[in-house]
């Protein structure tokens, strides 16, 4: 008879796992697997943009004041009309 070795981590996995069957959220301990995976996935896709986001405020901040219309310059850049003055 084969042995097997379950490691602390692993062991708390599988409480965790079968809570969350046993709400009837999941129908198995691989659909707890596969929602973790895709939660780490999100947080990870999340944190490269906050570490965009911060490099892009970085770099404006260094870049100095803006001179001239900059709205302006955005829009005609985005393709779009110049702002009607009322």
């Amino acid at each position: 008879m084969a042995t097997r070795s379950i490691s602390p981590a692993a062991a708390e996995f599988e409480q965790f796992a079968a809570e969350q069957v046993a709400s009837g959220e999941f129908s198995n301990a691989r659909e707890v697997l596969e929602a973790a995976k895709a939660a780490l996935a999100r947080q990870k896709r999340y944190q490269e943009k906050l570490a965009d986001l911060k490099q892009a405020i970085q770099e404006g901040m260094e870049s100095g004041v803006a001179e001239g219309d900059v709205f302006a310059r955005v829009r005609e850049k985005a393709g779009l009309p110049p702002r009607i003055k009322t």
